[in-house]
């Protein structure tokens, strides 16, 4: 493991719900409009995606067949019935489609890298190149990223599947490993397991912030999908703050000095 990387494990902090939330916040009001355009690039990507496979599966045949079958259906007991013995019947066909679509948007990982360096840019200069949001697909980032996305993925579908709270446990563990591929040369074995031994420090606090900016999330996307493409980036934003209050830039501790 490089000096680097055993720094920032090694690294104790303390950690404050409202400041970060409300740092947060403020760069989130400044980054709607790019946070916007990323979310409706994942978003048509995983639709394209989850169409293509729905038509190589044929599952869009069987579904358009059962919709014209339970037409007309009043009872909710044979309509629940007839779901049932839907979703039983074509089991695989939707698991192929569901996670095979989250497994090719992994691809689609390098565009939340580049979102946290249009973070760091508008955080540090006030300013951003919209050309930054694809530097994660640069091959310096992307072959990191990729390890670490399918990491991600696989040990949080095995979490998830023994019970729903090691898959939160994850989520919230593995949150700044993203940032840290990006903003350090840690690879995505490292920047996961990394992250982990950090966030373990003060997991709670972690969780309380990413919860209330995922309610902002959900309650965007619940409003409909312009509200979740308006909303969702504010938990990206939370993301790169979190790096930022947890491991920091050596630039910005250079400022501190320089101003003290």
């Amino acid at each position: 493991m490089n000096s680097e990387i055993e720094k920032i494990q090694n690294k104790t902090y303390s950690i404050s719900y409202g400041k970060v939330f409300n740092e947060s916040w403020n760069l989130f009001t400044k980054l709607i409009g790019v946070g916007a355009l990323a979310v409706m690039i994942f978003s048509l990507s995983s639709f394209l995606v989850n169409f293509l496979l729905e038509r190589i599966t044929g599952f869009n045949n069987v579904t358009n067949e059962f919709m014209m079958d339970i037409q007309g259906i009043q009872d909710p007991n044979v309509l629940l019935y007839e779901l049932q013995d839907f979703y039983m019947a074509n089991l695989n066909s939707i698991l192929v489609t569901r996670l095979g679509t989250e497994f090719i948007m992994l691809l689609a990982f390098p565009l939340a890298g580049g979102f946290m360096l249009v973070c760091r840019e508008m955080d540090k200069n006030g300013a951003f190149n919209m050309g930054t949001l694809f530097e994660g697909f640069k091959p310096q980032y992307w072959g990191r990223l990729m390890v670490l996305a399918i990491i991600y993925f696989f040990v949080s579908k095995i979490a998830t599947a023994f019970f729903i709270l090691p898959g939160i446990y994850i989520w919230v563990a593995a949150v700044i490993a993203c940032p840290m591929v990006m903003f350090t040369n840690a690879n995505g074995i490292q920047a996961f397991s990394t992250s982990i031994k950090l966030i373990n420090k003060n997991w709670f606090t972690v969780f309380q912030i990413l919860f209330v900016a995922s309610l902002i999330g959900v309650a965007g996307y619940l409003l409909c999908f312009v509200g979740r493409v308006v909303s969702y980036p504010l938990v990206l934003v939370t993301v790169y703050m979190l790096y930022k209050h947890i491991v920091g830039f050596e630039d910005d501790a250079i400022e501190e000095i320089g101003h003290s």
